[in-house]
């Protein structure tokens, strides 16, 4: 009886610590993120987020209508550019706050309210994202840990994205 009541638990735990975003996935995210990120490397930065969203356009050609505020129409254009910046600089800042979960569920909070309130985001915009980031960042980092990114990533987009269509 125990037995089998050890082996259901155990069974249980798995299931949900895929998941989740572990202590071992913030590390990992964070320290692959710091390696990635560094402040010494801004045309690195923009590039990267100009690689992203490059991704999502290709995958999702309908959601480049989304950034028509920004000039997406010219991505060389330092509107675009800065917005490249934003909202890389705003995972930046999810990342940082891995480890500190009460300010990391107000930001989260925060970014679900403004993105709640741009017309025509969708939770599939949030899922196009991190395809998109999974399938950049392995090409930046010799070390990329998918299973952790996708844990954490995810868990952080649900978040943003739990009130929309």
């Amino acid at each position: 009886m125990m037995l089998g009541l050890f082996l259901v638990l155990a069974l249980a735990s798995t299931s949900f610590a895929q998941d989740c975003c572990s202590a071992e996935d913030r590390r990992e995210i964070q320290f692959i993120w710091k390696r990635v990120w560094s402040s010494a490397f801004t045309a690195r930065k923009v590039a990267i987020a100009g690689a992203v969203f490059d991704d999502i356009f290709l995958h999702n050609p309908d959601s480049k209508a989304l950034f028509t505020r920004v000039n997406v129409e010219h991505p060389e254009s330092g509107e675009f550019r800065s917005h490249l910046v934003r909202v890389a600089n705003g995972l930046d800042n999810l990342i940082n706050l891995l480890d500190n979960q009460q300010v990391l569920s107000e930001q989260l909070k925060h970014l679900a309210a403004q993105h709640e309130a741009r017309k025509g985001v969708t939770k599939a915009h949030f899922t196009a994202i991190a395809g998109a980031f999974g399938r950049v960042l392995p090409q930046v980092s010799s070390c990329f840990n998918i299973e952790a990114w996708n844990r954490c990533f995810n868990r952080l987009t649900e978040r943003i994205s739990v009130n929309l269509p």
